[in-house]
């Protein structure tokens, strides 16, 4: 139907190509958003302590990171390292090779990138909380980290959660660049499965279909968590 051939998906080689792809992409997705978030939550800490020198430095990394396309920061990560002497000996061949692997410096970039736009949607989530909120907080005794752990992020995690979703789902999707620096990803084996066959119509269209299903998980798992962390006042109702 259509013209489209899939005969060459019964080969083993193909199954586990494409399985392995989609995994090491799950791997990349996974972990570049938990560090992500790190760099969010405490990058947005950092900014709310009013500390004129850290503010310029935290402005910086996220002007730098934000505004810079991400196949942009991967390659300068995957060539710019090993050039200014980032290298190590391997212990098998003696050869001189990049401290950081080609998955190593993806991981790098797409958690900072992730990171700079998740400094700036916590920090609108904490800029959102009404001054009461705080002033109540000191009455208390709290400290500054006291605040920060059990007031602010509780309340501000949920007003940022439907932008942290967007971040999050456009992470996933910008996993597929790591394919131009040599990460066996998705896309990286989509690559070499249409040249071996010339069905690249057949495998674009299969690619899609399981890049969809992915991050519609995704979308649907925050979907849940927003749900499922909702008070009167803040984060989607039941």
């Amino acid at each position: 139907m259509f013209g489209l051939d899939y005969s060459w998906l019964s080969d083993p080689v193909y199954q586990g190509w494409l399985l392995r792809g989609t995994l090491n992409t799950i791997g990349l997705a996974l972990a570049s958003s938990a560090v992500a978030v790190l760099i969010g939550t405490f990058g947005a800490l950092a900014l709310s302590l009013r500390i004129a020198w850290l503010d310029a430095l935290i402005e910086l990394f996220v002007e730098l990171f934000r505004n810079t396309p991400p196949l942009l920061q991967m390659l300068f990560f995957y060539f710019t390292l090993s050039t200014i002497g980032l290298r190590v000996t391997d212990p098998v061949t003696g050869l001189s090779v990049p401290l950081l692997s080609a998955f190593d410096c993806a991981l790098v970039s797409l958690s900072f990138f992730g990171g700079a736009l998740c400094i700036e949607a916590f920090r609108s989530g904490l800029e959102s909380l009404p001054r009461s909120v705080n002033e109540a907080a000191r009455s208390l005794g709290y400290s500054r980290w006291g605040r920060f752990r059990r007031i602010e992020v509780p309340i501000a995690s949920r007003i940022c959660l439907p932008a942290l979703t967007n971040i999050l789902t456009n992470l996933f999707k910008t996993t597929s660049q790591a394919s131009v620096i040599t990460v066996p990803e998705l896309m990286y084996y989509a690559g070499q499965i249409y040249n071996d066959t010339f069905r690249t119509a057949e495998v674009m269209l299969l690619v899609l279909l399981i890049y969809v299903s992915l991050v519609s998980v995704l979308s649907w798992g925050m979907s849940r968590i927003e749900r499922a962390l909702a008070f009167p006042g803040y984060g989607k109702g039941h």
